[in-house]
């Protein structure tokens, strides 16, 4: 009797355990990769948030910060592969995870590291990654394993799909992609940064309790059976393992790279708005949803069917000859990233070895992701002088396509030669073309390169040439072409001459202009002219003391300096600040005022340093392109730029934005610290400069340019002269809560520009 009792009291649990297991299914393991993937992806906006106001709104502080993220997913993966290689039982790797979580989680909640102090702008890159080591690597490395741990020890559940567990990776980057986009649509306009930070931590601990408790469920289960092979494996048998390593990493190398140099291709030549990153980077995960989905929606075979034709349109909207409106130019790009993602990354499916390999699997296709955005963000900075990267893998990703029927060859030959004839043409008519004036001939040999690229698409090699020729007609019909380009962390700034005038461009946008000879040569133009509302706040402005120009361009406003007035100017991009201060390239600060500091650095922290009260006039205008960087128009921002203002000083904010109406933005602030704020839209010259490209934007740069300002004081009587000027209007705030270091809202401010 006392047997049989002592029989059912071990049985009754059992049961009662494999029914609970049951029951519950996959369901704790796909939970958990969705959590962990979507804290994932919740860090990398909150890290670029924190770390905007010591770097400024460059896009390379969001292409740094997306390598290293793909270096900690590295780290997190390498760690995975180590524990299910060296600790062999489930219930010994739930043990070590769980004292790695616990460690990892006492740096929480995140918060940026003073330990190696500001950043400088020689090396933002190095200080970056630093920092990011310091402040938030241990607690992401440590939840980034979760998908390779999660999906091992789910082949040990003893459930009928547990040899191949690769469809958990679909449920991690739906994950991701949620936690990408409820970021900018709900954390950011309606949580300050402390809270994120503090509602990731509870994240991040209720993840630890989800990971145990998964890592517990499968040590319950019959344990791993390898015989069966998973997609791949018998092609794994025909080639050396070796080779088959490396084609996991080439095929993630390509789309990481795409990814950068897409985000990066966006942010310098379409349009520079920081709510342009995220989309690149949402459809790039995206891709692995589908391709490891059970049953892709998209198959690998209609992927490549359709690559070149993606491809071949993103070659015709690269060049500004195209004419292509800016965001039909944007959805090409974006569509030749996903099928080149789709091609990529379903190869990498295709390939996916069995559950025995998986943690190999995953850490080499880590590996190749962050080869790729390291090649972009840290060392094509330093090897070209403009976006050559993102061609460069459109070329690279066609390359990777399989070869196509025998005996085609032949016959898609004359496509190519089609090709090579087009840039032949484009060179050759360049050479008698000196005045930009044949734009419509080089489009239509770009038409034929990119045509070669679609009919040539059944041989493997054909459109590749042809995208190579495309590429070239490009370069070759640049009414940019020619002059002096050098690429910083900051972006791409570049000197180009046309016919009386010198234009500094960074990125897609004038910076100033310069006559190179006559009677106007120190006469300042583009928004700084006369007539434009910075050029009259500078020309009324004739009391002595300083005037501070955080944003140097040109220098142009350098030459409204009156006797008894000492300028300083505030420079964050270097390469900036090296043309405009050279003689060779532009004078107003040479000849206007020659003994004026130049200090390099961020804007608002180098201000921070400088007296109270010590401004007459401060002009703020940093915004590279049309990027915004946020932390300039916080209330604590705008409130040092008036503390360093005296009692009837100016502070002068260009706000110029074809994305957003950051003049509202401004307003609500004045309103909030009880400043003064008046308004002037300007509209530009109206005669059209014959040199202007056909967006508009170079119209007229030797005169003055279209432009909105606000200016700002800590009194009525410090405006008045503005307030009895028609031009200028007060403005007011509206009620809506005003940015701050802890809170803005950009999707916000892009709605009210269109609605406007």
């Amino acid at each position: 009797m006392g047997q049989s009792n002592s029989v059912n009291h071990h049985t009754v649990p059992a049961g009662l355990t494999s029914g609970v297991i049951a029951r519950l299914g996959a369901a704790p393991y796909m939970v958990t990769v969705f959590l962990s993937a979507a804290l994932v992806f919740l860090v990398q906006p909150m890290f670029a948030k924190m770390t905007t106001p010591l770097l400024g709104g460059s896009p390379n502080v969001w292409n740094v910060s997306l390598v290293c993220f793909q270096a900690a997913l590295l780290l997190g993966y390498a760690y995975a592969h180590a524990l299910t290689h060296f600790v062999k039982s489930v219930k010994g790797q739930v043990l070590v995870h769980a004292a790695v979580l616990l460690i990892a989680g006492l740096v929480l909640p995140f918060q940026l590291t003073q330990t190696l102090g500001a950043p400088t702008p020689a090396q933002p890159s190095g200080w970056l990654m630093g920092v990011f080591a310091l402040s938030i690597a241990p607690p992401f490395a440590a939840i980034s394993a979760t998908a390779p741990l999660i999906q091992s020890w789910y082949s040990h559940s003893g459930r009928s799909d547990a040899a191949d567990p690769y469809h958990l990776y679909g449920a991690s980057n739906i994950g991701s992609l949620l936690g990408l986009a409820a970021y900018p649509l709900l954390l950011e306009p309606l949580t300050s940064l402390a809270m994120q930070t503090q509602t990731w931590t509870l994240g991040y601990g209720l993840l630890a309790v989800l990971l145990i408790a998964s890592g517990i469920l499968a040590s319950k289960g019959p344990g791993r059976h390898d015989n069966s092979a998973a997609p791949g494996e018998a092609g794994a048998a025909v080639k050396s393992v070796w080779m088959q390593r490396l084609g996991w990493i080439i095929a993630a190398f390509i789309p990481s790279s795409l990814l950068v140099g897409v985000t990066t291709h966006i942010a310098t030549d379409v349009a520079s708005a920081p709510f342009l990153w995220a989309p690149p980077l949402m459809l790039y995960i995206g891709t692995f949803i589908i391709v490891f989905a059970k049953n892709p929606p998209i198959s690998l075979e209609a992927s490549l069917r359709y690559l070149p034709l993606t491809v071949a349109a993103a070659f015709m909207a690269l060049p500004a000859i195209s004419g292509m409106p800016l965001f039909l130019s944007f959805a090409l790009h974006l569509a030749a990233l996903f099928f080149a993602a789709l091609v990529g990354h379903g190869i990498l499916a295709a390939q996916r070895p069995n559950a025995s390999r998986l943690t190999e699997f995953y850490l080499l296709m880590s590996l190749g992701g962050v080869l790729g955005g390291a090649f972009n963000a840290l060392l094509v900075p330093l090897i070209f002088n403009g976006v050559t990267e993102y061609p460069l893998m459109l070329i690279a990703i066609l390359m990777l396509r399989p070869a196509g029927a025998p005996g085609r060859e032949g016959r898609l030959r004359l496509w190519a030669l089609a090709a090579i004839a087009a840039v032949a043409t484009a060179a050759a008519l360049r050479l008698f073309d000196t005045d930009n004036s044949q734009a419509r001939l080089y489009a239509a040999m770009l038409s034929v390169a990119v045509l070669a690229i679609v009919m040539g698409r059944r041989s493997r090699m054909i459109p590749v040439i042809a995208a190579v020729c495309a590429w070239a007609i490009g370069v070759i019909a640049s009414p940019m072409i020619g002059g002096v380009a050098e690429r910083s962390f900051f972006g791409i700034v570049k000197i180009i001459e046309r016919g009386e005038h010198r234009i500094m461009m960074h990125g897609s946008t004038v910076h100033g202009t310069q006559y190179i000879t006559g009677d106007e040569l120190l006469r300042p133009t583009t928004y700084y002219a006369p007539e434009a509302p910075i050029g009259q706040v500078f020309k009324a402005h004739a009391h002595p003391g300083r005037v501070g120009v955080v944003g140097l361009g040109t220098g142009s406003v350098a030459c409204y300096a009156r006797p008894g007035q000492t300028y300083r100017y505030y420079e964050i991009d270097p390469v900036v600040a090296k043309y405009a201060a050279d003689p060779d390239y532009f004078t107003y600060l040479s000849s206007c005022t020659p003994d004026a500091p130049l200090i390099l650095g961020d804007g608002r922290l180098t201000l921070a340093s400088e007296p109270a009260g010590g401004f007459e006039l401060l002009l703020i205008d940093a915004f590279s392109s049309d990027s915004v960087p946020a932390h300039l128009l916080t209330k604590e921002a705008v409130t040092l730029y008036l503390s360093r203002l005296s009692d009837q000083g100016l502070l002068v904010m260009h706000v110029s934005n074809k994305h957003m109406k950051l003049e509202s933005v401004v307003a609500r602030i004045a309103d909030t610290i009880g400043a003064k704020a008046v308004y002037q839209y300007y509209g530009g010259s109206k005669a059209k400069d014959e040199d202007g490209d056909k967006t508009g934007r170079q119209n007229d740069s030797r005169r003055s340019q279209a432009s909105q300002v606000v200016v700002l004081a800590k009194s009525d009587a410090a405006l008045s002269a503005f307030m009895a000027d028609n031009r200028w209007s007060v403005i007011k705030g509206d009620g809506k809560r005003a940015w701050s270091d802890d809170y803005s809202n950009v999707i916000g401010a892009i709605l009210e520009k269109k609605v406007k």
